[in-house]
């Protein structure tokens, strides 16, 4: 992968290409194939879900999981006792100001939540406009995350700087908690009018344009959708050039014509979901009349396809639901999509198989 982080460093997207395809070459036929095995969760059932079971759900997991939010179980932001950064605050602070809007006799309560949340993501933010990553005894060096913080931190401990990592030495990684602080804060702005909250997302976002480009295609991605977000938001041309260049570059180049990223990593569901809800971001953000939407829409679409052909033949995987919700509301109707949506909804939360979490928002949001 050296190559083509050079490449990447370059901006040379012929360069890129070859690198790519030296990697495809290398890998032969595990090109796509997950480093982690899919778990799947049948039987597939594809009848409609009902709604009103869906939104008292929902609304029953937003009242059972304030007393967990960093904001009240950590008030005072200590970094020795967060375990997964700051994705902790950003997931239920996006998840609670986008809910206000579907719930509209609860607002004001979800108003308070919001900006108390936002408030503490705000005091967490690095001078430099990065939303940094906490390190200390509560980081638990089992998971993926703290083998990655542990092994940067080992052969790099001049990084930690009060129990905070504000520089990821140019491995991408506080592009993934950057970018979801970052967007959170724009919903939380959305909700609220609180120049605060947009100003800070403004500057995580000129941090985000000043990444460079890595190998991990979702860390790109990360930015990608959130510089959208800003687009959106702003009205700045920057942002959407900036979200164009990377997914142009530092996106799409690693997606195999089946609509999966080729490498171990990035062929995982999981992550294959992270890269289609960034994108689907882009396109969401972009011009109708863009000259780079056709190849947007050609790249989201085989992604979704290929995410909802094998759930309608495996079942459930736990995650890919938001996606099919996003391409049915943003894309318009497709029938494998709405039934993998719905044998998602069916089959989440029942025996072994996980809830829906945050995925039942942009469900929800495309019902109303």
């Amino acid at each position: 992968m050296q190559a083509l982080q050079r490449a990447l460093s370059a901006q040379d997207a012929a360069a890129v290409r070859a690198a790519v395809d030296q990697a495809l070459m290398a890998l032969g036929p595990w090109a796509g194939q997950p480093e982690i095995a899919t778990r799947y969760f049948p039987p597939v059932n594809t009848s409609a879900f009902d709604q009103a079971k869906l939104r008292a759900w929902w609304l029953q997991e937003i009242s059972r999981g304030l007393g967990n939010v960093p904001w009240v179980s950590n008030p005072q932001g200590d970094p020795r006792i967060m375990t997964n950064g700051l994705r902790e605050a950003a997931y239920p602070l996006d998840a609670l100001a986008r809910s206000a809007a579907l719930f509209p006799e609860q607002r004001n309560a979800l108003q308070t939540q919001v900006r108390t949340g936002a408030d503490w993501l705000l005091q967490r933010q690095h001078a430099s406009g990065v939303f940094p990553f906490p390190v200390g005894p509560g980081l638990n060096p089992r998971d993926k995350v703290g083998r990655s913080v542990e092994h940067t931190i080992r052969a790099n401990p001049s990084i930690v700087v009060n129990d905070w990592i504000a520089n990821d030495l140019g491995d991408g990684s506080l592009q993934f908690d950057n970018g979801l602080s970052g967007g959170a804060l724009i919903n939380a702005w959305a909700l609220t009018r609180d120049a605060r909250y947009l100003a800070a997302a403004r500057k995580a976002g000129d941090w985000a344009i000043a990444q460079q480009l890595v190998t991990n295609w979702n860390y790109n991605a990360f930015s990608v959708g959130f510089l959208a977000r800003l687009f959106s938001a702003t009205g700045e041309d920057k942002y959407l050039q900036a979200a164009l260049k990377k997914t142009q570059l530092g996106v799409l180049p690693g997606q195999l014509p089946s609509g999966r990223w080729f490498d171990p990593h990035n062929a995982c569901a999981v992550y294959h979901n992270i890269l289609l809800r960034e994108l689907l971001e882009l396109l969401h953000a972009l011009p109708s009349q863009h000259p780079y939407r056709s190849t947007l829409l050609d790249a989201i679409t085989r992604g979704i396809n290929q995410a909802a052909a094998e759930t309608l033949a495996k079942g459930y995987t736990g995650t890919w639901t938001e996606s099919f919700a996003r391409g049915l509301q943003w894309i318009g109707e497709n029938p494998a999509w709405r039934q993998a949506m719905n044998a998602s909804i069916q089959a989440s939360g029942k025996g072994k198989a996980p809830a829906l979490g945050v995925a039942a928002i942009p469900v929800l949001e495309g019902v109303r």
